[in-house]
């Protein structure tokens, strides 16, 4: 009876491996470059754990023509930890494109086509590191980055998102590098923030981590009154290189401290004593505002008094 049993299961195995259930057809005689499968050059179809490629750990496809990314386009490789779709003209990616994938680390998404997220494109996977520079990406849905419970680093540079959501982020506490450079955002909305942790404490390393936001080179004329509430505290802050007008001490919310700030090349005539005090370097990054006498020389003098953080007590 036990013997029985053990072929079952190794009948069973061997049907999952061999005749998984066919997906719709991403690609179409695409060559492709892996690791973890001997003498695969080129793809048609989907990668499922089929016997050739139940041991691959990395997927690679540079300047190829892939339109869209269809569900389970990328499915239940047990081993998988890389996907690499550079230069490929996607257009667009399916909720479900990339699922079960347990072992999944890194996706790079670069130098596509594609304008929207949706919802089940990223949630809920193992990845770590997310990179979708420069697309043509406008629309994101507000729950597309929630649950991604081991993202550190995303990056989303050089796309035309427009806007900035609070409600993006929920349930992905390990957030360390949130890339928005190069961007066509124009406001910092109301608690924009509130699922971001500014400093989280990160097991593996035993130290606690500051996020790091890149929102230079956008649009940013406006940060709303609160736009920081619910988070104290942010590693850097980079909005150089905008048209902000103003900052005032309401939209600082809650903050108690940014290591650094810069705020280059923006309009501003001044900032809040506040955000001296929450970090002082930032007087170091001003240049390029048009900023009152009175404001050059008060934060003249705190440079030269070389007690800035303390001066306003």
């Amino acid at each position: 009876m036990d013997k029985f049993f053990t072929v079952t299961k190794i009948i069973l195995l061997l049907s999952v491996v061999k005749f998984s259930v066919p997906c719709e057809e991403t690609f179409s005689n695409t060559h492709v470059t892996l690791v973890g499968a001997k003498n695969v050059k080129t793809i048609t179809g989907c990668f499922s754990p089929t016997e050739d490629l139940v041991k691959v750990t990395y997927i690679q496809i540079i300047n190829g023509s892939v339109p869209i990314l269809k569900k389970d386009a990328i499915n239940s490789l047990p081993n998988l930890v890389d996907v690499i779709l550079d230069n490929n003209n996607i257009t667009d990616l399916q909720s479900g494109c990339f699922y079960n994938l347990t072992k999944l680390y890194l996706i790079k998404l670069r130098y596509n086509n594609f304008k929207t997220i949706r919802e089940g494109v990223f949630n809920n996977l193992p990845i770590t590191e997310l990179c979708l520079t420069n697309n043509n990406i406008e629309s994101i849905h507000p729950k597309a980055f929630n649950n991604i419970e081991n993202l550190k680093l995303l990056s989303i540079d050089e796309n035309k998102i427009g806007y900035w959501s609070g409600e993006w982020f929920k349930g992905s506490p390990k957030l360390a590098v949130l890339d928005f450079k190069v961007n066509h955002i124009t406001s910092i909305p109301f608690r924009a923030f509130r699922n971001v942790k500014g400093v989280h404490y990160s097991r593996d390393l035993n130290l606690n981590i500051s996020t790091n936001i890149f929102l230079h080179n956008n649009r940013i004329k406006y940060i709303s009154d609160g736009a920081f509430d619910g988070i104290q505290a942010f590693g850097w802050l980079f909005l150089h290189r905008n048209e902000l007008e103003e900052i005032s001490e309401a939209s600082l919310g809650t903050l108690q401290t940014i290591d650094w700030i810069r705020l280059e090349h923006n309009y501003l005539k001044c900032i809040p004593d506040k955000l001296v005090q929450i970090s002082p370097k930032v007087l170091y990054y001003l240049t390029n505002n048009p900023l009152t006498d009175d404001c050059k020389n008060k934060f003249d003098a705190l440079k030269s008094d070389g007690n800035s953080s303390n001066i306003f007590e």
